[in-house]
C-alpha cells in the first residue's frame, strides 16, 4: 500500500467515476485548474460502460493524472481503492459531477499548516442551479468559521446539525485519518450515508476546520444518487443499521453524545420514511433508538403521525396545493 514520502505530493485527489462522462471533464478541469499544483489526481473507475475513463486518458496529458480501473463495487469502495492508492499527506474526494473553485487546495493546505491539531478541513458549497451558499442556513445553529469539536457539552441544536459541515466534494483529511477509521462504509454496496458513517467518527476523535467561504458547486442537477431523485424504497443509512461499529471505538466522554445524535439521525431518517409512506421502517427505527424520546418535539411528531397516517396525507396534500375530498 503506498506511504506518504518525501517524494509524494502534498495532496491526493480522488475521483471515484461510474458513468459520468458527460461530466467527469467538467470536473477534472476543476481540479487541474487548482492554484496549489503539488497534488496526484487518481481517477477511479468503478466499471463504468460509457467509456468515460477512456476519454479522460485521451483528453489529458497531465503527469499528475491516473486511472485506476476496477470491477463496479459502489461510490464507497472507489473511495476507499483511491485512498489506498493514494500517497500524499492529505487526501481529498471529488464526485464525477461536482466542481472546486481554484483556491479549495490552496485553502486546506493553509489550514493545515496553520493547525497541526486539525484532522479534516471542510468548507461550504454552492448547490444547484441557483447557486445557493449551503451553509448560510447552518450559521443560527453555531456555524462560525475555525477549529470546531465536538464535547459532551456540545448544545442540541448544534449536535442536530454537526454533521451537516461534511460533504463529498469539500472535505480533505490528512490522510492517517480515514485510514484509521476505515474508510467509507461498503458494506452491502450501500450508496445512502456511506460517508456519514466515516464523518462522525471524524468528528467523535478530531478536530476540523470549518471554512466558511464556498469553494465548491455541488450539482445537484446531475445526481441519481440524491434522495431527492431516488425512486422506490429508502435505504436506512448504515449509521443506523450498524451502529456497533461506531459505539465501540467512541471515546468514553462521548458516549451520551454519541446516542443522542444517533437518536436525532434516527428521527430524521424515520420521517423521510413517512414521507414516502413507508410506516414499516419508521417503526423499526423508532423500536432501535429509543433515545428518540430524549428528542421530545421530534418524538411527538412521528408518533403521532404514525397514529393518525390520513391525517398527515392531509396536511402534506394542502402544503403542495393539492385538491383534497373536502375542497373538491
Amino acid at each position: 500500500m503506498p506511504t506518504a514520502d518525501a517524494a509524494a505530493p502534498t495532496f491526493s485527489v480522488v475521483v471515484p467515476l461510474y458513468n459520468k462522462r458527460a461530466t467527469v471533464l467538467r470536473t477534472l478541469d476543476s481540479v487541474l485548474a487548482q492554484t496549489f499544483a503539488d497534488f496526484e489526481l487518481i481517477i477511479v473507475d468503478d466499471g463504468s460502460t460509457d467509456g468515460g475513463a477512456a476519454m479522460v486518458e485521451a483528453h489529458y496529458g497531465d503527469a499528475r493524472l491516473r486511472v485506476h480501473r476496477q470491477a463496479n463495487a459502489g461510490p464507497a469502495a472507489a473511495r476507499n481503492q483511491g485512498l489506498a492508492l493514494s500517497r500524499g499527506a492529505y487526501v481529498t474526494f471529488l464526485d464525477a459531477d461536482d466542481t472546486w473553485r481554484p483556491e479549495y487546495l490552496q485553502t486546506a493546505t493553509d489550514v493545515f499548516a496553520a493547525h497541526p491539531e486539525c484532522g479534516a478541513f471542510t468548507a461550504s458549497f454552492t448547490v444547484g442551479a441557483e447557486k445557493v451558499d449551503r451553509w448560510q442556513a447552518l450559521i443560527p445553529f453555531g456555524f462560525t468559521e475555525g477549529l470546531y469539536r465536538l464535547t459532551p457539552d456540545t448544545p442540541r441544536e448544534h449536535l442536530r446539525h454537526c454533521v451537516d459541515a461534511f460533504n463529498a466534494t469539500t472535505t480533505a483529511y490528512r490522510r492517517e485519518v480515514p485510514m484509521a477509521l476505515g474508510g467509507f462504509f461498503t458494506e452491502a454496496r450501500s450508496t445512502l450515508g456511506e460517508d456519514v458513517f466515516l464523518w462522525v467518527q471524524v468528528l467523535l476523535h478530531h478536530e476540523i476546520y470549518r471554512h466558511m467561504v464556498p469553494l465548491a458547486h455541488y450539482h445537484t442537477e446531475d445526481s441519481e444518487l440524491g434522495i431527492g431523485a431516488r425512486k422506490g424504497a429508502l435505504p436506512i443509512e448504515p449509521v443506523l443499521t450498524h451502529p456497533e461499529a461506531i459505539r465501540a471505538g467512541c471515546p468514553v466522554p462521548l458516549r451520551d453524545t454519541l446516542e443522542l445524535w444517533l437518536a436525532q439521525q434516527a428521527a430524521r431518517a424515520a420521517f423521510m420514511q413517512l414521507d414516502r409512506d413507508d410506516t414499516v421502517r419508521a417503526r423499526w427505527l423508532l423500536a432501535r433508538f429509543p433515545h428518540i424520546s430524549a428528542w421530545p418535539s421530534d418524538h411527538l411528531r412521528l408518533r403521532l403521525r404514525l397514529a393518525l397516517p390520513r391525517l398527515w396525507r392531509l396536511v402534506r396534500q394542502v402544503r403542495r396545493g393539492r385538491p383534497t375530498a373536502a375542497t373538491q
